[in-house]
């Protein structure tokens, strides 16, 4: 089956023009793009989306590497940033792009086939106790757009000396 027709199957995109329906289409793309299987959406009270995804790979018999990635895509016209003037944040759009992805991927090792599912879920529910906190917080995204960018700049200084 098409992967494309198997995400549609679903409503993935709000009617209309919403925030959160726009979100949520660049979330697909990137899901069909990777290969990975989409299993659980939160919508955060910052206004962001996480997205968990499954990208487990079968290694040995019934063994599995199980690949769950918690994303968030960050577009820079969600960003508010309190600091910066308009100068400043076309210079970091330039340097880092109109869109940037926080990525953390949670993986386990030679797990059985049998607790596959539940590995999955136990990772889910345990980076949601842990990391929900610091990634609602209203200021996260003006923060790590930041934190990328000067990341950026300082391996652009590196490569080019």
């Amino acid at each position: 089956m098409n992967p494309l027709y198997k995400l549609q199957e679903k409503p993935l995109i709000k009617s209309g023009y919403t925030k959160k329906g726009i979100y949520k289409l660049f979330l697909v793309v990137i899901v069909i793009m990777t290969e990975e299987k989409l299993i659980n959406t939160i919508y955060l009270e910052n206004d962001l989306i996480l997205s968990f995804c499954d990208g487990s790979k079968k290694i040995a018999g019934d063994r599995w590497q199980v690949n769950v990635t918690a994303r968030i895509q960050i577009l820079m016209d969600q960003v508010q940033f309190t600091r910066l003037d308009s100068k400043k944040r076309s210079e970091i759009i330039k340097e880092i792009g109109k869109k940037i992805n926080y990525e953390k991927k949670l993986i386990r090792n030679f797990v059985a086939e049998k607790q596959k599912e539940e590995t999955v879920t136990a990772l889910c529910e345990s980076f949601l106790q842990i990391a929900r906190p610091y990634l609602s917080q209203g200021q996260f995204a003006e923060r790590f757009v930041l934190k990328t960018y000067a990341d950026s700049l300082e391996k652009r200084k590196w490569v080019n000396s």
